[in-house]
């Protein structure tokens, strides 16, 4: 069973890779960038630094919003022959904010009230009409940058002018009190693996560990988590962070497909890169044995259809009786003790039902 993390070759990436080579055979990191998609009428392929990339039966997709597109290219053409922990749709889904609000919506996961505008004129009339303080941001960005927080029109006013440079639409979202803080939570299947909170630092109202902010360690009840697994599943992602603004209900804020660790794993020392190693070898060994399972019934399906059901195999005789496959016991259909004639002679053996 062989691992390929595709990736930046962040640390994070590079610790899970390690963690991985305790349970897979094999663990690589793969460069993102050397990565290609090559599509024809006929097949999909995915290229490695020029050559087929085959061999693996477990690909996690890392690395920066970036590379949504190339993401989704490759988790395309190969989500239905290798585990793979992240699905097409969650590429364009949770590397846009906007677009993760929606999902959550349509799901039925607490959000904050949102608004996106296209132009620098609707945004303007957007804030004329919110309920200040307000938190503007950018669809697409990471780690905190592109968000801005305005206290009142004025203000607002002025940071719109600056995130004019990113040339992106712009997101104004309503202020949740939360003295600059909020949750972020590890989810891996159906259960947070990990969570802390996280608080902003001094006069800074995003909580990022990579803008500045501090982590502690967090128990999350029961809702909570059920929120978090929730917003994970709503876009398709096995393994992600969420991060969660507490308040009078817990919302749904973001949700990342590329979480760092360093910051977590500090906060609540746990090592998180081992969990996630050890989950992706459980689901790589389930997905595999579900594949096996259903080319198995896939051939018993062609054989049953064919007139001439021919087996390949090679006999198994121990103390003068011959076993045979599995697969020749299923098609006959035959019961334990059932009467039958056996015609044998030398190179032939025919068995029928009486």
């Amino acid at each position: 069973m062989n691992l390929a993390v595709v990736s930046l070759g962040g640390k994070s990436s590079l610790e899970i890779v390690d963690e991985a080579k305790n349970y897979f055979t094999e663990a690589n990191n793969l460069d993102i960038r050397k990565m290609q998609v090559n599509a024809s009428s006929k097949r999909l392929s995915v290229l490695y630094d020029g050559k087929e990339m085959d061999g693996y039966q477990c690909i996690y997709i890392r690395g920066s919003y970036r590379y949504a597109f190339l993401q989704r290219s490759m988790t395309e053409a190969l989500s239905n022959k290798v585990y793979m922990p992240l699905k097409p749709k969650s590429f364009t889904l949770a590397h846009n904010k906007f677009l993760t609000l929606l999902e959550m919506q349509k799901n039925k996961v607490p959000i904050p009230t949102t608004y996106l505008t296209a132009t620098l004129d609707g945004a303007k009339k957007v804030l004329e009409e919110v309920n200040y303080p307000i938190i503007m941001k950018i669809p697409e960005g990471t780690q905190g940058k592109g968000v801005l927080f305005a206290d009142s029109l004025a203000s607002a006013r002025s940071i719109i002018d600056t995130l004019d440079v990113f040339k992106q639409p712009y997101i104004i979202q309503e202020y949740v009190e939360t003295d600059a803080t909020d949750i972020r939570a590890i989810v891996a299947g159906d259960k947070v693996i990990a969570s802390m909170r996280r608080k902003g630092s001094k006069n800074d109202v995003r909580a990022n560990i990579h803008a500045g902010g501090k982590g502690e360690k967090l128990e999350l009840n029961e809702d909570v988590e059920n929120v978090a697994v929730k917003a994970a599943k709503s876009i398709d992602a096995d393994i992600c962070a969420v991060d969660l603004l507490e308040g009078t209900k817990t919302m749904v804020i973001e949700v990342n497909l590329s979480p760092g660790l360093q910051g977590i794993q500090s906060a609540i020392g746990k090592n998180i890169a081992k969990t996630i190693a050890e989950f992706l070898f459980k689901k790589a060994v389930n997905f595999n044995d579900a594949m096996k399972k259903s080319d198995y019934n896939k051939i018993i399906n062609d054989l049953k259809n064919k007139e001439n059901k021919e087996i390949l195999a090679n006999l198994s005789i121990k103390s003068g009786i011959i076993k045979l496959p599995e697969i020749a016991t299923k098609m006959t259909e035959f019961k334990n003790d059932e009467e039958v004639v056996l015609i044998a002679e030398k190179g032939k053996l025919i068995v029928k039902k009486i």
